[in-house]
């Protein structure tokens, strides 16, 4: 069942995504409506299962790590195999994101790791595992990529993330780790909450996380939708190019980030050159979106594909393992 958004539905929407630690009171303020109603809305969001999770975006290219991104086919694969394939990797402890998608491939994976000899561990474990169920992968290692603001809901500021472009690495202590993986799962946490789950105290906590923001490692607080129960369709279209010098692709990233129903463009290295996601209404909004591409690139565009995503199983900037002894004793550590 969908749910049809009205104007305030649609500016709470917005204003999650533009920061989702903003209080009942603080979105109440900026929309005119009062707190209970904003409340009341929020709880028909979760009814309706508007939102798959209030996430924070994590510099992960400060802290050392590389995204990977795995498309499989699937072969000879009941329906059981195939929640069994999609579990192993929402389990993995380097997946950031985890997909269904139609089109060529049946699932996409986003792994994070410090090394192709580490990304290489990790495929091979699960190839050991389930090679006889794919028929297919393609990887591709995504060289930097912006993501971009959902400007199509209402007006809103434009804003650009940008990760992959090399910077001064940034190393984090037990404490900060405990604090990147609530928020990571949960980004509206509030700071009594987070407290009693890292066992730390409210003041390093708020001390933390303005440190983390000044360092630029806690880029944002965003909501992740589910975009199928508002009737809009989530797609990837994949190119591969030619003649693509600076000036070509300096070209197309910016009439990609001028998009209003753009949401990310990837840079990648493999056999596929960019990767750009669009959010619309159907199936012809995106056919006149490509025809524009291709009608204003086509001294660039060699070859294309279209991925739908169906539905997202996981997206996670920080899904790393943390020591069970660290999450016992850490109260007691310094700001």
């Amino acid at each position: 069942m969908t749910l049809n958004l009205d104007l305030k539905d649609k500016k709470i929407l917005t204003l999650l995504d533009e920061n989702s630690r903003l209080s009942n009171s603080q979105i109440a303020k900026k929309v005119g409506l009062s707190k209970p109603a904003v409340e009341y809305r929020l709880n028909r969001f979760q009814k309706n299962n508007i939102i798959f999770s209030y996430y924070t975006v994590i510099n992960f290219t400060k802290l050392g790590y590389s995204q990977y991104k795995i498309y499989f086919k699937f072969q000879d694969t009941t329906l059981e195999d195939e929640q069994k394939l999609i579990a192993y990797w929402n389990k993995n402890s380097n997946s950031v994101w985890v997909g269904q998608i139609r089109g060529r491939w049946d699932l996409t994976v986003s792994i994070l790791a410090k090394s192709n000899f580490e990304f290489g561990k990790i495929l091979n474990n699960f190839m050991n595992k389930y090679s006889k169920f794919i028929l297919e992968k393609d990887v591709l290692l995504t060289e930097y990529s912006p993501i971009y603001a959902r400007e199509y809901l209402t007006e809103t500021k434009s804003s650009e993330f940008t990760y992959g472009i090399p910077s001064k690495r940034y190393k984090l202590d037990e404490t900060d780790k405990k604090i990147l993986k609530e928020l990571a799962k949960n980004a509206r946490i509030n700071i009594i909450d987070l407290a009693k789950k890292t066992n730390l105290t409210r003041d390093i906590i708020n001390y933390r996380l303005k440190k983390l923001t000044e360092e630029s490692i806690i880029i944002q607080y965003r909501c992740y939708l589910n975009l199928q129960n508002l009737n809009i369709n989530h797609y990837k279209i994949i190119f591969r190019t030619k003649n693509f010098e600076e000036k070509s692709e300096k070209e197309i990233k910016n009439y990609i980030t001028k998009h209003k129903k753009a949401t990310q463009f990837l840079k990648l290295i493999g056999s596929w050159d960019l990767e750009i996601e669009f959010e619309t209404e159907n199936e012809d909004e995106l056919y006149k979106i490509l025809t524009d591409i291709r009608k204003k690139f086509s001294s660039i565009i060699r070859d294309f594909d279209i991925l739908r995503i169906t539905e997202t199983y996981k997206f996670n900037f920080y899904p790393f393992e943390i020591n069970s002894n660290d999450m016992r004793h850490g109260g007691t550590q310094g700001l």
